[in-house]
């Protein structure tokens, strides 16, 4: 962790000596003509699938701290969170398991080749410009081929690609809440001359994270204190891009992560004290250019290098057990889109990524073959066709894996075709109204837990397999008078998953096994919306509902038409902002419906619905060359200790105060 504070301390130290230097300048002057230019963001009405999107306004109205909780406001969405301010957040869509979404952060994407499940919360949404979910395919054809190859995608946006000003643009926030829960940030964004541009991150959070609780266990009532829940974490990366004119783009980042915290466990009767540990860090560098030769043909290339690493302990009767985990991981990617002048409306692109992961354990219990290495190329071709009222997108993915260790019995080779399509129609002859229908067929590789820890891991096992089926309707409204923005979409699905991959029992031991078939049904409703109320008063209200069916449709099998775990019938959110001259005022609500935390739909494994409740106020205070937005929250104003993983209660009612200062 030394390092970690060095590096974060560094950053901070860059973004305050601007802001102290800034400070003392004081005078005013004309700022010469200033050109801004950008990515366009796709609205919902603009894509063939569904797509839900939080800016970084968004994130800031909400008051989430992490991308896990930011992604527990969309729809069709099933957030996996262990309680606690470190708690792990996974995040599966429609019913199909976490390792079925991918996750990209800035382009380039998050893996985890052991479990194939990203923490969520370990990203911070302080340097986020934007969250994005997009689920089946997508109408941009101009992405990575490993992007095309997952069910769901969440991309992470910081936007640093866009320059900051000569002077340099300063962020700084600090945030106190219950469970004396600390978290500090601060970021500088500086444009340097000659196309050249700078920007550097840096966040510290520490909390002591025990609060007390009450669940039910059984007939019992049972009430206590979460205890080994602290947790100390260091953020913080620097990126640098060029520009030199329109053609040329380069972005370079390096990003660093630690952590050290305690692990409180299930909340068990007569037994509630754990002492495990886990502390970890991450380190990645990736290279991003792009080039655009003319405005027929445009290309861009990533390369990426990781490096990951946990240590767990775990105190034993007379000793303790030190485990080590480390990844690295390996990826180049390259994109070319080709738009044919003598085609109006055609756009055809080829993507091509190679993928390296390797593990390796000091775990005698896991037991993997020595440092498994898997490699995974991945090559896609796609076409766009826009032409008036219609647009057709098709992808065809072809996955190639190959695996080795040292010693020990590693799965076979791999090859699969996976096709994708969707199309759109636009009936008022703009984007304002759109009607949309797309499939998409596409698989996830078995982890290295799957296929290789000790006993239970089956190296023969296949991949799960996926088909989903989407048709849908999105509006947008803009410009009225007393409703200056209304846009709402619904969509209805069908999805299905092949050779599931669960643990079933033998006779002395568990074994993974291509045993099961998942079947889901479900509908998306999102709606956002702003009216205007008075000349300084704008009232903003945006809602997500979702049903979703997922069963078990295993034939033969006892469970056929139970639902899979952790899955509620009904969930959805609720989030309203008053904006007045003198303050802002607000309230959220996500909740859930029943869920089970086992297979057998039967009470004693029902988990009960919760709806988590919060009240906030701010106010943005006009400095003479900066602004200070002041931000008290209240959280689950109900005290409620609801379960979202059963026997890991979440905090009761508890509070945040934050301050931002920009410059």
């Amino acid at each position: 962790m030394r390092f970690f504070r060095v590096v974060v301390l560094a950053i901070i130290g860059l973004a305050i000596c601007p802001l102290c230097a800034s400070a003392q300048d004081i005078d005013t002057h004309l700022l010469d003509s200033l050109l801004v230019s950008g990515a366009s963001v796709r609205g919902a009405t603009e894509s063939s699938s569904p797509l839900q999107r939080l800016s970084g306004s968004d994130l800031v109205r909400l008051g989430v701290t992490n991308v896990g909780d930011a992604l527990k406001h969309m729809s069709g969405v099933t957030v996996k969170d262990y309680g606690g301010v470190g708690g792990l957040k996974t995040v599966g869509v429609r019913g199909l398991g976490a390792q079925h979404t991918a996750v990209f952060y800035d382009g380039v994407a998050v893996g985890d080749c052991q479990s194939g499940q990203v923490d969520l919360g370990r990203y911070s949404i302080e340097n986020l410009s934007g969250v994005e979910l997009s689920i089946g395919q997508g109408d941009d054809i101009y992405r990575s081929a490993r992007m095309l190859a997952a069910a769901g995608v969440v991309s992470l946006e910081t936007g640093t690609g866009l320059a900051g000003s000569e002077d340099g643009d300063v962020r700084a926030t600090l945030r106190y809440g219950s469970f004396d829960t600390y978290r500090g940030s601060a970021s500088y964004n500086r444009s340097l001359g000659s196309g050249w541009a700078f920007s550097a991150f840096g966040e510290y959070a520490a909390s002591d994270g025990d609060y007390d609780y009450r669940v039910n266990n059984g007939a019992l009532s049972v009430a206590g204190r979460r205890r080994n829940s602290q947790i100390e974490e260091l953020r913080g990366e620097i990126n640098a891009s060029w520009t030199p004119s329109s053609a040329h783009q380069l972005r370079m980042k390096l990003y660093g992560y630690g952590s050290e915290r305690g692990l409180p466990g299930a909340v068990i009767v007569n037994n509630p004290a754990t002492s495990d540990k886990l502390s970890g860090h991450n380190i990645f560098g990736q290279l991003f250019y792009e080039y655009i030769p003319s405005q027929e043909l445009k290309m861009k290339f990533a390369i990426k290098g990781n490096r990951a690493c946990d240590r767990h302990r775990e105190p034993l009767v007379e000793s303790v057990s030190l485990n080590r985990y480390r990844q690295w991981e390996g990826n180049v990617s390259s994109v070319l889109l080709w738009s044919p002048s003598w085609s109006d409306g055609l756009s055809l692109s080829w993507a091509e990524d190679v993928v390296y992961n390797s593990l390796h354990t000091t775990n005698n219990h896991v037991a993997m073959p020595s440092e498994p290495e898997r490699v995974t190329l991945l090559s896609a071709a796609s076409a766009r066709y826009s032409k008036g009222l219609f647009c057709a997108t098709a992808s065809l993915l072809h996955t190639y894996v190959t695996e080795n260790a040292p010693s020990g019995d590693v799965a076979p080779d791999r090859r699969r075709f996976s096709p994708s399509v969707a199309l759109a129609f636009y009936p008022l002859g703009g984007e304002h109204f759109c009607l949309r229908a797309s499939y998409k067929s596409i698989f996830r590789l078995p982890t290295f837990n799957d296929l290789y820890y000790r006993e239970i891991g089956n190296y023969k096992l296949n991949p799960e397999k996926t088909r989903q089926y989407n048709v849908g309707a999105a509006y947008s409204y803009f410009g009225g008078e007393w409703c200056d923005e209304l846009a709402l979409s619904v969509d209805a699905y069908r999805g299905f998953v092949e050779d599931k991959i669960v643990a079933v029992p033998g006779i002395f031991i568990w074994k993974m096994s291509n045993v099961g078939r998942v079947e889901t049904t479900g509908v998306d409703i999102n709606m956002n919306s702003s009216f205007v109320i008075g000349d300084e008063t704008r009232l903003r209200l945006a809602a997500s509902y979702s049903y979703m069916r997922a069963i078990d449709a295993t034939d033969g099998s006892l469970l056929k038409g139970h639902r899979i775990v952790y899955t509620p019938l009904h969930s959805g959110s609720v989030n309203l902002a008053l904006a007045t001259k003198y303050a802002d005022f607000g309230y959220s609500l996500v909740w859930s419906d029943t869920r089970y935390h086992l297979p057998q739909n039967i009470s004693a494994n029902e988990i009960s619905a919760y709806g988590d409740h919060s009240l906030w106020v701010a106010r943005n205070v006009k400095l003479k060359r900066a602004s200070l937005l002041l931000r008290a929250e209240v959280k689950n104003i109900f005290d409620d200790n609801y379960e979202i993983i059963r026997y890991y209660p979440m905090p009761g009612r508890n509070y945040m105060l934050s301050t931002i200062l920009t410059l």
